[in-house]
């Protein structure tokens, strides 16, 4: 069972008042995912109007500490905010339709499942300039401000050297070429200069996860393809298409595909382990506590 929607409501500084007057303000039309709990689903009803709409279903203020994880979508001919820098990383993976990117003064178009990594203190901006609709999930990692906005400064175009490289196909494996698992297919990690890992998993019916097991950093999944059920601590929940999943670091978690055909969904490590320890430690679910000092339970084959 999915927790209760709360609402969607409108961050204030991102509305179309903000920045009126000042040149140096950059426009965002934002909106802040109020759900309550691990798995809240992106607004996938139909938008009023022309203008692009970005929803954060998680940030500082709403479940993440590590990232904005915001889900656009933008009609044909919309744009997101003019060219601007962030001092942290930015991460766009379109999931439908074909997104515009400049990146300096180079312009990419990006298809379905493409990802693209904008290094930090970067001049760029997308659009749709196609004639249907587009929607990317995007992240900003890390978090350092629990305003977003402030965090966007305006940009003049400028020669970013190997812009391309920015842009990055994502392996979809065929789901006859599955196997038990979750069959990753990373875009961007720690071997290839970014802290962040974002990849691709992919599961078969009845496969997933590795067992029961907690993490040092936050994980964060976004529902692609299909739907898993999401064992969170004492309690299990089903994600489906859409959906975004927030494990914070020390929760006891794991993933499996009970459906009837595979599923797909996007994996981020905020940040990835560079403590050369491993990255899942198993924790074994047992049953209720017993009393403090009192006789282990005898050992079960």
């Amino acid at each position: 069972m999915k927790p209760v929607v709360a609402g969607l409501f409108v961050l204030v500084l991102a509305s179309s008042t903000f920045g009126q007057g000042s040149s140096n303000a950059v426009r965002w039309n934002l909106r802040i995912n109020e759900t309550r709990g691990p798995i809240r689903t992106a607004d996938t009803s139909p938008l009023s109007g022309q203008a692009a709409s970005s929803e954060i279903l998680g940030g500082p203020t709403n479940g993440s500490d590590n990232a904005y994880l915001i889900y656009t979508r933008m009609p044909a001919g919309a744009r997101g905010p003019a060219l601007f820098t962030l001092p942290v990383e930015h991460y766009y993976v379109v999931l439908s339709g074909r997104m515009t990117v400049q990146i300096g003064t180079d312009t990419f178009v990006a298809g379905p499942m493409t990802g693209v990594v904008i290094p930090a203190d970067t001049p760029h901006a997308v659009w749709n300039a196609a004639t249907g609709p587009e929607t990317h999930l995007e992240v900003i990692a890390p978090a350092p401000s629990r305003d977003v906005l402030s965090m966007l400064k305006p940009a003049q175009p400028r020669k970013v050297e190997n812009a391309a490289k920015c842009i990055r196909t994502i392996t979809v494996t065929p789901a006859k070429d599955l196997k038990p698992g979750l069959n990753g297919a990373p875009f961007t990690n720690r071997d290839l200069g970014s802290p962040n890992q974002v990849r691709l998993d992919s599961t078969l019916p009845g496969s997933g996860g590795p067992a029961t097991h907690v993490h040092r950093f936050e994980q964060v999944y976004f529902m692609v393809e299909g739907a898993t059920t999401i064992l969170y601590g004492a309690d299990r929940f089903k994600a489906s298409k859409n959906d975004i999943v927030i494990l914070n670091p020390g929760v006891v978690h794991t993933n499996v595909n009970d459906s009837g055909m595979p599923e797909r969904h996007l994996t981020l490590l905020l940040p990835q382990n560079a403590d050369g320890g491993p990255a899942d430690i198993e924790f074994e679910m047992k049953g209720a506590a017993g009393a403090r000092g009192a006789a282990p339970p005898a050992p079960t084959r």
